[in-house]
């Protein structure tokens, strides 16, 4: 099976923390309250892509072709007019009331707008599929996501709710679906940590796990900025590639057994970030395969 690359979210600052980025064909969600740039995260993701010569579907609940423009326009983004001409953009407004069965309307709307392998694929936000039974929802949801996977790369926009909001215990669903989470949260104080991103989940990935600061500028977008010690937290230790080395190489002399693990230390090694000595938890781990491979001996 070929590995699957990274989509780069657009996001300053934000890749870094996520391994890369997104990975290709999954699920992603950005989740907030009003006024945090979920929006604005997704035109964002949108137009990186675009402006790379890829192809995005923009599938929006809430807003119109014309005020979509309008708010890139705003912000700077005037480009959005000229990917839409051309056919790159294909902004598809809905109304929820309209789909029937929303598992299978939405994903057959997008599929055949579909123009290209490993598109972008944007729905902003997911509100309407998810008026329904726990039970229904969820395999609503899981059919919506998993057709969505074999489409492309997708961001979907998950509004918060507040305590009074009927939909509170559902809206975790499509969390529970998704391959990454994001969280973005406006205090309203006005300081550097006023507003927080928050990678709640990043599936099959390292990535960061702090609060991270960022904020919304004219021009640009999103701006996330964690400081270089948070950074380095993320990125792989090379200093023991040695120890690794040695251990996947003694692991490799075991056997059936010891190519399985030879695999899994080299994924440890990709993905060792912390700076103490990972010697003996390498010494732990041969001594209890070992000890299964005497026996089957």
């Amino acid at each position: 099976m070929t590995k699957k690359g990274r989509v780069s979210t657009g996001i300053y600052g934000l890749d870094d923390l996520l391994g890369k980025g997104f990975r290709e064909n999954t699920v992603n969600v950005v989740r907030g309250g009003t006024g945090v740039g979920k929006t604005t995260f997704a035109m964002q993701f949108s137009l990186f892509g675009l402006n790379r010569g890829e192809k995005v579907i923009y599938v929006s609940f809430e807003m119109s072709k014309e005020q979509i423009i309008r708010d890139c326009i705003d912000i700077g983004w005037g480009e959005v007019e000229r990917h839409i001409e051309q056919g790159n953009l294909n902004i598809i407004h809905l109304f929820g009331e309209d789909l029937t069965f929303p598992s299978l309307d939405l994903t057959e709307i997008i599929g055949k707008s579909i123009s290209s392998e490993n598109q972008r694929i944007v729905i902003d936000p997911l509100t309407y599929p998810t008026f329904y039974s726990e039970k229904e929802k969820r395999k609503s949801l899981s059919t919506i996501f998993q057709e969505l996977r074999k489409m492309g790369t997708s961001l979907i926009v998950l509004e918060e709710p507040n305590e009074n909001n009927q939909t509170v215990e559902g809206s975790a669903m499509p969390l529970y679906l998704a391959d990454t989470v994001i969280y973005l949260q406006n205090l309203g104080y006005g300081e550097m940590y006023d507003r927080t991103l928050r990678i709640m989940k990043h599936r099959g990935s390292k990535h960061g796990d702090g609060l991270y600061p960022y904020s919304i500028e004219t021009g640009l977008g999103i701006l996330v900025r964690p400081s270089q010690h948070q950074i380095e937290r993320v990125k792989p230790k090379l200093e023991f590639d040695e120890k690794f080395k040695e251990a996947i190489e003694r692991s490799r002399k075991m056997g059936a057994i010891g190519m399985s693990l030879s695999e899994r230390l080299e994924t440890l090694r990709k993905n060792w970030t912390r700076k103490e000595d990972p010697s003996e938890i390498l010494k732990m781990v041969l001594k209890e395969e070992e000890r299964g491979h005497v026996k089957r001996a």
